[in-house]
Parts: structure tokens; sequence; C-alpha cells
């Protein structure tokens, strides 16, 4: 199966406030996303919802064509999910966050590719100090490395770029890069780092207000300097706050 996720008319929210209302998303083995948006334009709020983290208010999301609503275990076991390094538990060190990860996910708590990974990007000595001890970039780096343990057909990053030193951010692009060129990943990359989106992803979305507001082909980004898209989606964004 091609379809790694489908998500149909997708609104979620909180106490029953809808923040994200009507959101359609395909992603193919091959496919890398890049998610755009402000702050508040409801991208984490998507996230949550894609992941099985909050309950839709309406729509429906499947993982490999699995429901997730209805088989929630069974589709999050084709998820890899990098959280913000804010949402990391603290209380443990990165060891023990790979074995929670592994324990959940089914996997070998050192399974491929973590060993590669770890060398790479450069936190072997930090796996056994609490994840609360360690700098944004380290944390970032342990989501990164969590979400690819097992190497699940699907691959979230939410802002995980974010915070990276520039080898560090060169190195996870390079893995999300090499893992789609295999055919057997899908990947949905969440970020504020706009200039990344056109030689990182195949295909762009911006959310504002919870809708999705502006997308881009493969083509789009094919054709679009670096420089251009990004010049282009601030423009968007600048438009999108003055008539807030």
């Amino acid at each position: 199966m091609d379809e790694v996720l489908k998500a149909h008319n997708v609104s979620a929210g909180y106490c029953g406030h809808r923040i994200v209302e009507g959101v359609d998303l395909l992603l193919r083995k091959g496919d890398v996303l890049g998610l755009l948006g402000a702050n508040g334009s409801g991208k984490s709020t998507l996230i949550k919802a894609l992941t099985g983290q909050i309950r839709l208010l309406d729509g429906g999301v499947e993982i490999l064509g699995i429901d997730l609503a209805s088989r929630p275990e069974q589709a999050k076991a084709g998820l890899g999910l990098a959280v913000e390094p804010s949402d990391l538990p603290g209380g443990l060190t990165g060891r023990q966050y790979f074995e929670l990860v592994a324990s959940i996910r089914d996997c070998p708590p050192d399974g491929w590719p973590l060993p590669a990974i770890l060398e790479r990007l450069r936190i072997e000595d930090g796996l056994d100090r609490l994840i609360s001890a360690c700098s944004l970039g380290t944390r970032a780096k342990i989501g990164i490395a969590a979400a690819l343990l097992g190497a699940p057909p699907l691959l979230i990053f939410d802002e995980s770029l974010n915070g990276l030193d520039p080898v560090a951010a060169w190195e996870a692009k390079s893995i999300m890069t090499e893992l789609a060129a295999t055919r057997r990943h899908a990947i949905l990359v969440s970020t504020h780092v706009v200039e990344t989106v056109p030689t990182l992803c195949t295909r762009a979305l911006l959310l504002s207000e919870g809708r999705l507001a502006q997308t881009w082909t493969a083509s789009d980004l094919t054709h679009l300097p670096p420089a251009a898209f990004e010049k282009s989606v601030m423009q968007l964004l600048k438009r999108q706050s003055a008539t807030a």
C-alpha cells in the first residue's frame, strides 16, 4: 500500500472549541510534506489529531489503511512521532525514553536505525542524563532519534529542527531525505524554518486559523528558489496577520 496517512475533513480542538477545521491530507510513501503556519495557526493541534493525542470532532484519520479512532493501537504501530522538546518526559534519561518508545512500538530499544542515528546526531554521551537536564538541541535530537526507532512507515516531526546546531540540522534533514528516497516511508515536517522546505520537502502546505490556506506541489517547490519560496510564505503570513 502506497498510502501511509489519509485524513479526511479533520476537525479538532479542545472543550468543543474547533481549532482545526475541515483538513484533508494524503501522504504516500516517498512524500515529505512541509507543514507551515504562524504561531496559533493550528499546526500542533492538527498533529495531535493526526497522531491520536486528541479526539476528532469531525472527520477521520487512517494510518496504513487502519482507522485511528476504532483501532488506535494498530494504527499507531506504524507511526513515529518526534514530539516537541518541551513535551519530552524530563524525569527519564534519553536511554530510558528510547526503552519506553521501543516497548510501545514492539521493537528493540537499540534497533535500526538507532545506533547510526545516535552517531550522526552526536548524542551518545547524553543518553544517561535526565532529559530535563539536557539542552534544547539535545532534547530535539532525542525526540528525532526516538521517532526513527524501528523505522516506522509514517514519521512526523513537530518543530524538531528548532534548536539544532547547523551540523545536526543538516544531518536530520539528510536522514529524512534518505528515508523518503527508499519509498518505504512518508514524512510530515512541521517547521518554522521556512527556507528548508523547498530543498527538503516534496510538497508543502500553509495552515491559517486552522484551515488550509495555501498548498505547493512538487513542481512548485522545484521551480521556486528557496529565497523566492520564503518570500512568498512571508507575504502570505503578513497578509493573514493584517486581516486577523
